[in-house]
């Protein structure tokens, strides 16, 4: 019965931790600290908008990007181990910094967070230059560049990361977005690669598609759908 001691320990003596994920600490006496905290947690708003676009809509660009990311995250746990640069240790106040013991867990360089996010704005403005012919995607892009600086100075804001831990998740994020976009598009498409995962049995029982062809699937998606209500309103009158 040894073994089950810890489970038999009150909650008050256990070592409990949370997940760095969704655990922030924020100063409630300062708005902008609160406005931050919740800014910070975007990239597991972005992660379940991932999952929930691709079940949605089966497009293969962004289950590779989706693959992409999750990469580079693997990329930054492992320059994290290798680098081992320490957390700031403190607790931003309206006007003073005061010091405390330890203010998020494991290291800190580079930031994933700014890593994350980095990566997430590049290869979507990439994909939108590239791939789709309208002017509505500048203000989009516009859109996905601050919120990716938002969201990086929130990590330095709150004090889980120096300004340069955040500078150099940003470069390794930006890196290995451009890397994994010339990887895709130059390297695995050329060689049939995606012809060959949309025409096999299990991409086409799933309803998986490429329409990284289409200048403008937005546009082409809405005229289908004014098509389809147009008939419909036919069917009606008949």
């Amino acid at each position: 019965m040894s073994h089950h001691n810890h489970l038999e320990e009150p909650l008050s003596e256990q070592s409990l931790s949370s997940l760095s994920l969704t655990h922030v600490e924020f100063n409630p006496k300062d708005p902008l600290s609160y406005t931050y905290a919740y800014i910070t947690l975007s990239p597991l708003i972005i992660l379940i908008s991932y999952v929930s676009i691709i079940v949605a809509r089966r497009e293969l660009m962004m289950i590779n990007m989706f693959f992409g990311q999750l990469f580079c995250e693997m990329l930054n746990f492992g320059l994290k181990k290798w680098i081992k640069e320490k957390r700031p240790n403190g607790i931003n106040t309206l006007l003073i910094y005061v010091y405390i013991d330890k203010l998020g867990s494991g290291y800190g360089m580079p930031s994933s967070h700014a890593q994350f996010i980095s990566y997430f704005a590049t290869f979507a403005s990439i994909y939108l230059i590239t791939f789709h012919n309208n002017s509505r995607k500048f203000p989009i892009i516009l859109g996905l560049i601050i919120f990716s600086c938002l969201v990086s100075y929130s990590r330095v804001y709150l004090i889980y990361h120096t300004t340069k831990q955040v500078i150099v998740g940003n470069i390794f994020g930006l890196t290995f977005a451009i890397f994994w976009y010339i990887l895709l598009e130059k390297i695995i498409r050329p060689l049939g690669v995606f012809k060959i995962i949309i025409e096999s049995r299990l991409a086409r029982y799933f309803y998986i598609r490429d329409n990284s062809f289409v200048k403008d699937i937005v546009n082409i998606e809405y005229m289908n759908w004014l098509t389809l209500i147009g008939e419909k309103e036919g069917q009606k009158t008949d």
